[in-house]
């Protein structure tokens, strides 16, 4: 299994603020659309860094109620690992546990193609062991 194949299940889009967005915005979608991160993207559509919820955590835990007047640029995570759509599953979920995140843009020449959660590499993994332990039931049977 290949990130590809979580993008063409889930879809390619991924809801993106700018630079200038409001922590209070950022906060507001998180909740709204039930997802854990936002990507940031500058001027030329180019992932410039991720706000996410522990990033939020950070900004309150430093600035108090102020931290939802500052701008997603202020506490972005700016060295933003990303995924080649021909990554394998356990590539991305071994730099997941590697790295300490749950969210990995998927990025191909520069271009954006979707963002995969480890929900979504969990999900297909076992996926994928459900389907050879039925093939091993199955040639047991067979044998």
């Amino acid at each position: 299994m290949f990130v590809s194949d979580i993008v063409s299940q889930k879809g390619g889009f991924v809801f993106t603020v700018t630079p200038a967005t409001s922590l209070a915005q950022v906060a507001q979608q998180l909740s709204v659309r039930r997802i854990g991160s936002v990507l940031v993207l500058d001027q030329e559509g180019a992932v410039a860094g991720i706000v996410s919820e522990r990033d939020l955590v950070r900004a309150l835990a430093t600035h108090g109620a102020k931290a939802l007047e500052l701008e997603a640029k202020q506490v972005m995570t700016r060295d933003v690992m990303t995924c080649d759509p021909d990554d394998s599953i356990d590539q991305v979920m071994e730099s997941m546990t590697r790295g300490r995140f749950r969210h990995l843009p998927v990025v191909r020449h520069g271009e954006l193609l979707g963002l995969v959660s480890i929900g979504d590499v969990v999900k297909w993994r076992l996926e994928e062991t459900r389907h050879e332990a039925e093939a091993l039931k199955a040639y047991i049977v067979a044998g």
